[in-house]
């Protein structure tokens, strides 16, 4: 009895010794996460009670700037057009980087000539810095000597206003984004294509199915998980794109390029209205939870997973 009760403590000692290791190891992540993401977040949602200039003292508000945002015009105006800009945005950037990265993946996936040299250079776009590639795409736009205009006057086309003129210059700013971030959506997919069933796709075609039946029936359905994955990040990062809009077209021409993440940024750091753009931020936040929530309900319960389940959220 006397050894059994031994036993029993020195087992629990060591789960105890165990337990105070596996915390050990993961206290300087936590750390982390609690300084530069967990304690931000929380600020942020602090600042937004607030009329804070960043310089002297605050002054509680309660819900005003809130109320300023979405019901009081001006400002309400404002963040109503930056909020349509940034659907706009969002509506043409996800589903056009999408398929063709999905395009370039299942080209990609096919024993071609220099693959190797391809995959690299699609994926070169997307570490490359964003300001630096911005500033290179700022002349490729330009309307007199950039590289766009020179092609369609040697298609014998009219040369576009681009980055000065409406509405050329969101879609500038999509022909930009597709370009930088297609190289991570591409890996992705091809992560996704290696794992589908090459004996579900040549049991397919035995049974006489074409290349697009093949996709459409086989490849498409198991490729789920990764489109899921894909499409949830790509609407999360449309809806917080700023980086190109402040050094493209810094929110013009008139105002047709002005995003929630610019509106954000002019207002923190330029008027200096530190607690208003705390509550455009927990707004957007709102904003991204609801939408990708929604997208979890709804899509990932069509999502098909290789063991037979389907994806519920």
């Amino acid at each position: 009895m006397e050894e059994a009760q031994v036993l029993a403590g020195l087992k629990r000692r060591r789960t105890i010794l165990e337990y105070i290791t596996s915390y050990g190891f993961i206290t300087p992540a936590l750390i982390i996460l609690g300084v530069f993401a967990i304690f931000p977040t929380v600020y942020v949602f602090y600042l937004s009670l607030f009329d804070w200039s960043m310089i002297g003292g605050k002054t509680f508000i309660g819900l005003q700037n809130y109320i300023n945002l979405l019901i009081k015009p001006p400002t309400s105006t404002e963040f109503l057009h930056a909020a349509l800009v940034t659907l706009e945005y969002v509506a043409l950037n996800v589903p056009i980087a999408m398929a063709l990265s999905l395009f370039l993946a299942t080209l990609l996936m096919k024993p071609i000539k220099f693959r190797s040299f391809f995959r690299l250079g699609i994926f070169v776009a997307y570490v490359t810095p964003l300001v630096a590639t911005s500033i290179v795409w700022e002349w490729i736009f330009h309307p007199d000597y950039g590289i766009l205009n020179s092609i369609l006057k040697m298609l014998h086309l009219p040369p576009s206003q681009w980055l000065n003129g409406f509405p050329s210059a969101l879609f500038a700013i999509v022909i930009y984004n597709v370009w930088h971030e297609l190289g991570y959506s591409t890996i992705l997919f091809m992560a996704g294509l290696t794992a589908v069933s090459k004996e579900l796709q040549e049991a397919a075609e035995i049974d006489g199915a074409n290349q697009w039946g093949v996709f459409r029936h086989v490849t498409w359905p198991l490729l789920s998980p990764t489109t899921f994955y894909i499409f949830i990040i790509s609407l999360i990062s449309s809806f917080r794109m700023f980086t190109p809009v402040l050094v493209l077209t810094q929110g013009g021409p008139y105002n047709s390029t002005t995003t929630i993440g610019y509106m954000l940024y002019r207002e923190a750091f330029q008027y200096w209205h530190s607690g208003f753009a705390s509550a455009i931020a927990v707004v957007l936040f709102g904003i991204i939870f609801t939408i990708t929530l929604i997208q979890f309900r709804v899509t990932g319960r069509r999502v098909f997973y290789s063991e037979g389940s389907e994806g519920e959220s």
